[in-house]
């Protein structure tokens, strides 16, 4: 009886160490097999270089994909992590009531760690950027007019700067002062853009699908805007052909886009983020 006992015992022993030692090599594979991650460093000043504390941070991967959330401390820095299986282009964007929303586009490869800085100034009002948008203001502006806030609220499948145009801000296309012609120049990020390749083929087809049937742009319109990411964009807005606001020649009829920081624009390439962040030291981190 002993001898069976002792059996079963070593027998329940053994069974168990074979047990743990699948389990081990089970779990072992999918352990390794997760993404590195990158680490974030933020830090969130206002214009006058003061740090802002309790601010809002999110890292996001094009419009819709939250990676990572939190707040800054009483020093204006923030720590976050994502995972990141290449190089990869990351977007910070830190919100507060009492300050403007700010951006910054960075690269990041796997296991790096990146410094960012993010500085904004003070809204004129102590609400929301977020909810108040324009209201108060003179409609026609506000109809000439879109922010990344606005981009990043619409549920419409769009995938660059020109389907945006038709689909949120179409009046641009067609001027609400009745303007003959629509957009005709575009200017980014200060720079008048003036003979980008036209487009062709299906993207020509294209670029008149969901267009108001009354409207009217040229071809440097639709080259340049169908090659801007729409996350890239801070805000556009639109002159039409009674505006003389602005002296340069070029800038009635036009669409100016301003990028967020960290981004570029380049013709017939496209915008694309050309920002590096400072890699932080081992002392640092």
């Amino acid at each position: 009886m002993r001898a069976f006992n002792r059996g079963n015992m070593r027998g329940s022993i053994f069974a168990a160490i074979a047990v743990a030692s699948a389990a081990i090599a089970t779990t072992g594979p999918v352990a390794a097999g997760q993404a590195p991650r990158a680490t974030i460093q933020i830090t969130a000043r206002d214009s006058s270089g003061a740090p802002i504390s309790g601010a809002e941070l999110t890292v996001k991967r094009g419009i819709k994909d939250v990676l990572a959330q939190g707040t800054t401390d009483e020093n204006g820095h923030g720590l976050l992590t994502v995972e990141a299986k290449d190089s990869s282009d990351f977007q910070v964007t830190m919100r507060k009531i009492g300050y403007t929303r700010g951006d910054r586009f960075f690269s990041l490869g796997p296991r790096d760690t990146a410094r960012v800085n993010v500085t904004v100034g003070h809204t004129r009002n102590a609400l929301d950027t977020v909810r108040v948008t324009a209201k108060g203001l003179d409609p026609r502006w506000h109809s000439y007019h879109l922010d990344a806030d606005e981009i990043e609220a619409s549920d419409e499948p769009i995938d660059n700067a020109w389907e945006m145009l038709k689909r949120l801000r179409p009046v641009m296309l067609t001027s609400r002062g009745g303007c003959a012609t629509g957009v005709r120049e575009v200017w980014v990020n200060g720079e008048r853009i003036r003979l980008p390749l036209p487009p062709f083929g299906l993207a020509a087809q294209r670029a008149r699908v969901g267009a108001p049937i009354d409207a009217r742009f040229s071809y440097v319109a639709v080259s340049v805007l169908s090659e801007i990411a729409i996350e890239h964009v801070q805000e556009i807005t639109y002159h039409d052909c009674f505006d003389t606001s602005m002296a340069a020649v070029g800038s009635n009829n036009a669409v100016f886009v301003t990028l967020k920081p960290g981004v570029a624009y380049r013709e017939n390439v496209g915008s694309f983020v050309v920002d590096e962040p400072k890699k932080a030291t081992h002392a640092e981190r």
